[in-house]
């Protein structure tokens, strides 16, 4: 007979119970050994998740449900929890493997995607592609002729003669870095838990992050969010960079100081920033980096494509129902749990 399991989807991005999780129904019949109810309870704060979590088996989470210390202390029928994505700043891990509860994600998650949105905007900023948009829709062809330099708000260096500066120097970062080596980029990288050696191969040079700062025309933004970056970038660090560097962030919000970045971009005109995520989200549309003209917004998108979302979908459930069929998943990010629980290795 097949193990009865319930397995809710808290994420508020995949719908409700009877709607959004299409796809994730259509990979039960892969699980025989399974009597899987599925269902779709998006929850936004710690009572909610304690309330589902009584009697589910696995919980599928995604970037704001906060999976606290509280939340695992309370949920002791979840034998899993699965997050979609790559980012574990909002699960207690040390908690989740004190309770016996494994944590599994999907690494490989949109590394591609958010290389490139970032390789994007690294190009928009230089090339000043959303300045020169903004100001022919407001007439400047009319106005300048075909005179670029009349329309042009500052200079376009050229990328081979500019310093890129990498923070963080994993899969997204070195991914990033394989994007702009064909520029011609000098690229300086900042990352204490990559070995120099790694950094050198993929064309970079590495420096502790003081030492960097000063050097770069542009940055670029890769790291975790942990209580070490969190705030990384504050008001002392942005004015040790040149007044005309750029700065691209489509790691997380927190990394940078909001409201120290916001006055460094108003006391320095010739800096800008491109910016796929922020914190809070979504910003408030009163907040004053909407009326700078030297930013540019995306909405949170850098993960983004059909087939991102489809992957990693389809890896959150397969994770979860790894754990719930007695087997290691593809990743746990709290290994210390295994010496807690009983699951299979998994096969080569």
């Amino acid at each position: 007979m097949a193990k009865r399991v319930k397995v809710i989807v808290t994420s508020d991005r995949y719908g409700s119970e009877t709607s959004g999780l299409e796809l994730e129904r259509a990979m039960i019949p892969r699980y025989p050994e399974l009597d899987i109810d599925l269902q779709g309870a998006p929850s936004f704060n710690e009572d909610e998740l304690i309330a589902i979590g009584q009697d589910a088996d696995a919980l599928l989470v995604s970037t704001r449900e906060a999976v606290t210390r509280r939340v695992l202390e309370n949920i002791s029928n979840v034998k899993v929890v699965s997050r979609y994505g790559v980012g574990l700043d909002n699960v207690d891990l040390d908690a989740a493997t004190e309770v016996g509860i494994v944590v599994t994600h999907y690494p490989n998650y949109c590394t591609a995607e958010v290389a490139d949105h970032a390789m994007a905007l690294l190009l928009a900023v230089n090339r000043r592609i959303v300045e020169q948009d903004r100001d022919l829709h407001d007439g400047a062809w009319a106005k300048y002729g075909s005179a670029t330099g009349g329309i042009l708000r500052g200079p376009v260096p050229p990328l081979r003669q500019l310093t890129l500066g990498i923070i963080g120097f994993g899969r997204i970062g070195q991914a990033l870095a394989e994007r702009a080596r064909p520029f011609g980029l000098t690229m300086l990288v900042a990352d204490p838990y990559v070995a120099p050696d790694v950094i050198e191969a993929a064309g970079g040079t590495p420096m502790s992050l003081d030492e960097m700062l000063p050097k770069v025309d542009l940055l670029t933004i890769h790291s975790p969010l942990t209580p070490e970056t969190r705030g990384l970038i504050n008001a002392e660090r942005l004015a040790s960079m040149k007044p005309d560097a750029s700065i691209i962030n489509t790691a997380r919000g927190p990394i940078i100081d909001l409201d120290a970045l916001t006055a460094h971009l108003q006391k320095n005109p010739g800096a800008r920033a491109a910016l796929d995520v922020v914190y809070p989200e979504p910003l408030a549309t009163d907040h004053p980096l909407y009326t700078l003209p030297n930013v540019i917004h995306t909405p949170h998108s850098a993960y983004y494509s059909e087939q991102s979302v489809i992957t990693v979908r389809e890896e959150t459930f397969a994770g979860a129902m790894d754990v719930l069929m007695g087997r290691q998943p593809r990743t746990v990010a709290n290994p210390d749990v295994l010496e807690k629980v009983d699951l299979a290795p998994r096969e080569a």
